[in-house]
């Protein structure tokens, strides 16, 4: 069977640098590894079957979640008001591809690539995948389950696993686990032997907080206020797009009637139609491939890739994808399609791929029924 090779760090070595055999007491090396972390070294790496010390792994939806999730499940999400429809965190949000932001965060600390995974979000598939890592010989694996937009230090989250020496490190904000942690090689390997979806204090081990900005990417009315913060420059996130006035940016190919109205904060993604008097804004987003009719507003509120909305709406506090629309205030889910308010139009063609297209690209080749398909990604 073909062997795995891991992602690693840049494999120059540096005087000094820890080592496995060493016979220095264990707390000590915690310590060094944390202080090489500050000096801005970069970790060993041997290749082949030795060690390779940081590994990274990204889980995210494959095809199946973008399709299934809103086609085959929404009728009974309508019919039942208390259930929340499923937001991919592959889905723009301004234009932005957020698998991309953490794939920058990851470079950052001298990881050259990362492997992706697809998958449901079920941590059964998890724990079952990783314990194969481990088995490759990576000393420390980075886990990034892509539910959240954090604006994260990782080498900060480094430093402070080193200095723990805990055998895991979740990431936590005030509101709980943002889908961010490091594990150590022995915890890579006992993941077969329980369910991942622990919390770390349930184990003794101290998390590490992060006190910056997040936002969780499986939530519509938290998607709503990450467009608002990036609209208005609270968050480090910038929409994905031409900026014609203050706070009103426009994508490539977007088609404007003359009497619309675009109110600031507003984001227009690529190849958007707004037709006659229909206004955006403030603090709304309409992101690539959409149709808006004349007459609508779209006011604080977010409108997901390739959505038609019809003539004369008033869209306040909502997300709308396709046929379903979302109240951000009550949670309640309403079906447009059935009379004639919105659905979801065809991908039109285009020289460029679409940010949907493109998503299905990355995971071009996968075999979309088990988690085990992995696909590495050059930072």
């Amino acid at each position: 069977m073909r062997r795995m090779a891991l992602p690693y760090f840049r494999s120059d070595r540096h005087p000094g640098a820890i080592s496995t055999t060493s016979q220095e007491p264990a707390i000590a090396q915690g310590k060094q590894a944390a202080m090489r972390i500050r000096k801005g070294q970069i970790f060993p790496v041997k290749k082949g079957n030795k060690l390779v010390e940081l590994g990274a792994v990204v889980v995210v939806p494959d095809s199946r979640d973008l399709v299934a999730i809103h086609e085959d499940q929404s009728s009974a999400l309508a019919a039942a008001s208390s259930s929340r429809p499923f937001y991919s965190s592959r889905v723009p949000i301004l234009g932005n591809d957020v698998l991309q932001s953490w794939k920058e965060r990851v470079r950052k600390v001298g990881v050259e690539s990362l492997w992706l995974t697809s998958g449901f979000y079920d941590d059964d598939a998890v724990s079952i995948v990783l314990p194969r890592v481990a088995r490759e010989g990576v000393e420390r694996l980075l886990l990034i389950k892509l539910k959240s937009y954090a604006e994260m230090d990782l080498a900060d989250l480094l430093r402070f696993h080193c200095e723990r020496r805990n055998p895991m490190t979740q990431a936590q904000d005030t509101r709980g686990q943002l889908g961010v942690c490091l594990l150590d090689r022995r915890e890579l390997r006992a993941m077969g032997d329980y369910e991942f979806s622990y919390s770390a204090t349930e184990i003794g081990e101290t998390p590490y907080q992060f006190r910056g900005f997040s936002k969780r990417l499986l939530s519509a009315k938290e998607r709503q206020e990450l467009v608002r913060d990036g609209l208005t420059g609270a968050c480090a996130m910038q929409p994905f797009g031409t900026e014609i006035r203050k706070q009103v940016w426009i994508g490539e190919g977007a088609d404007l009637a003359d009497s619309a109205r675009i109110i600031g904060p507003a984001y227009i993604g690529d190849r958007t139609i707004v037709r006659a008097g229909a206004t955006i804004g403030p603090f709304a987003s309409v992101e690539h491939d959409c149709v808006v009719d004349c007459g609508t507003t779209v006011e604080r509120s977010t409108v997901l890739p390739h959505t038609y909305l019809a003539p004369g709406l008033l869209i306040r506090h909502q997300l709308v994808d396709g046929r379903y629309l979302e109240d951000l205030t009550w949670g309640i889910i309403a079906d447009l399609e059935p009379v004639g308010l919105g659905w979801r139009v065809r991908q039109r063609k285009s020289r460029k791929h679409t940010f949907n297209e493109a998503a299905s690209n990355v995971f071009s080749g996968w075999s979309s029924s088990t988690p085990q398909s992995w696909r590495q990604v050059k930072l």
